[in-house]
């Protein structure tokens, strides 16, 4: 327990004394007074740190109705994962918090952070009002019988809602129209916010991806493939750059655009990448379908598996994922006439 309540405080701020104060209570209240070490180690982190203050305030702790669920949530609001890894902030993590409290400073940093707290709130109306029901835009995207959050902001205008949040706080939102038109609110936060679709368990990796119908292609060739995973929707290139930096390790599933940006930005990341042949990994994957794609991805993974033993490159493109197989059998595609079509071995037949 205290390795885990050690991960969550270092995810929060102790600059500010009302956090700092409550995180003492918080932690009293689990462990008496043989959490003041954690909770004082912790509390150097400040700038503002003053021990005989520090001490003052641990002695007045007494029974305020604090817990550790507070402590829990304000990490998760700052970025924490609640898991057995028991991780600490990245240095990319630190270095974004010190910029933020130095903002806050700022006559302007403080107007723009009204205006994200103002488009938050609205974000969690927006959301509160959605309903489940198919969209266009999922239509358009190979999903028509799925249902998503769709608001109707007018009698002839429903927006599919794709909620963004940084840890577990809601931050802002996607709007998506019929045609695929995307759209924020004014003044939200998109730094570090991000859409998670979990099916968290043992093995679980992360991958991360710009769009939302990639991560939902991507969902789909994963459960074909059984796995356990952590998709983070990103929402754009230079985003995937900044909530990947808040990971140690994972996979980027780039867009394989006209101006480079998407495998660019899958480079700036460090991690290994899959890059579809043309378009995104939704555009692939509608095209070839659950199998094919996801059997790709299968030997994209293999791929990965000898690369961290030979110095080959850690890109793997689609064009060359269906060729790492010597012995095909019926679940496993060769190559036909171009990249998107297929040859079966099955005693002979096509």
């Amino acid at each position: 327990m205290n390795a885990r309540i050690a991960s969550a405080l270092s995810f929060i701020p102790a600059d500010h004394r009302e956090t700092w104060v409550a995180m003492a209570m918080a932690v009293k209240s689990e462990m008496g007074d043989a959490g003041f070490d954690l909770w004082d180690q912790w509390s150097q982190t400040a700038d503002n740190y003053n021990a005989q203050a520090a001490r003052s305030v641990w002695r007045s702790c007494r029974g305020s109705g604090v817990t550790l669920g507070t402590l829990f949530h304000e990490a998760k609001c700052n970025g924490w994962v609640d898991n057995d890894r028991h991780e600490k902030p990245t240095a990319a993590q630190l270095q974004s918090r010190k910029r933020e409290q130095a903002e806050r400073l700022t006559q302007e940093g403080m107007e723009r952070e009204r205006l994200a707290q103002a488009a938050a709130r609205k974000a969690g109306w927006i959301m509160h009002q959605t309903v489940q029901e198919q969209h266009a835009y999922l239509h358009s995207k190979g999903w028509a019988e799925a249902k998503g959050a769709v608001w109707w902001a007018g009698e002839d205008q429903n927006l599919l809602c794709i909620p963004m949040r940084v840890g577990e706080a809601l931050v802002g939102v996607q709007m998506i129209d019929r045609a695929g038109g995307k759209r924020y609110l004014s003044g939200q936060r998109t730094s570090g916010a991000e859409y998670l679709i979990a099916n968290n368990g043992r093995g679980a990796e992360d991958w991360f991806c710009e769009g939302y119908a990639t991560g939902l292609s991507l969902r789909d060739c994963l459960h074909a493939l059984r796995m356990r995973y952590r998709i983070h929707i990103t929402f754009s290139a230079g985003n995937l750059v900044t909530v990947a930096a808040m990971h140690s390790g994972g996979y980027v599933i780039a867009d394989n655009d006209e101006s480079g940006t998407g495998e660019r930005v899958a480079i700036k990341t460090g991690f290994p990448y899959y890059l579809p042949e043309h378009g995104d990994f939704n555009d692939f994957h509608q095209k070839a379908g659950t199998f094919r794609a996801s059997q790709c991805l299968r030997k994209f993974l293999v791929n990965q598996q000898l690369t961290s033993q030979t110095d080959r490159p850690s890109h793997y493109g689609a064009a060359n994922a269906l060729q790492t197989a010597t012995k095909p059998d019926i679940r496993t595609p060769v190559p036909g006439k171009n990249f998107h079509e297929y040859q079966y071995q099955n005693n002979g037949a096509r």
